[in-house]
């Protein structure tokens, strides 16, 4: 094995760890510490093209509502890919299963959805530029908001 092939193996985990460190401070309710995982720059979206919100503190303010509603959520992440573009840039696709239960006791509702990142290594380490959420569907909700994974017919 080679010191690159190395470097890979360590790089592949690092962004494997972040991923899974968004997931832990979402159920956790710290959002501050969950959008640390994003560069300064970076942007996210839940629906599409057309509706990105860009800038770390803008995230987190995004964010902040959303979690607040739920008394309790628990995230999932399986069947991770991770592809380098290069030694600094990656692109990374995995499952998601999100349990969200109302703070005011309305219905449970799950989300099935996948994330599909883009990260840059930077001086703190491997950072989401770019975060796109695809939704497979929900059970107690309404995803008709959401963009849609995009099956084949």
């Amino acid at each position: 094995m080679n010191d690159d092939m190395l470097q890979q193996i360590m790089d592949r985990q690092a962004i494997t760890d972040g991923l899974h460190w968004y997931t832990r401070w979402v159920d956790l309710n710290r959002v501050d510490k969950q959008v640390e995982i994003f560069t300064d720059d970076g942007r996210i979206t839940f629906q599409g093209d057309d509706a990105w919100t860009v800038g770390r503190a803008n995230i987190e303010a995004l964010i902040t509502p959303l979690v607040a509603i739920y008394q309790a959520t628990h995230h999932y992440i399986s069947n991770i890919e991770i592809t380098f573009d290069s030694a600094d840039e990656a692109h990374s696709q995995c499952y998601l299963h999100a349990w969200h239960r109302p703070a005011d006791g309305g219905d449970d509702f799950t989300l099935y959805a996948q994330y599909h990142d883009r990260w840059t290594r930077t001086q703190d380490g491997w950072r989401i530029r770019e975060r796109r959420l695809k939704t497979a569907g929900t059970v107690g909700g309404d995803s008709s908001a959401l963009e849609p994974i995009g099956r084949a017919d």
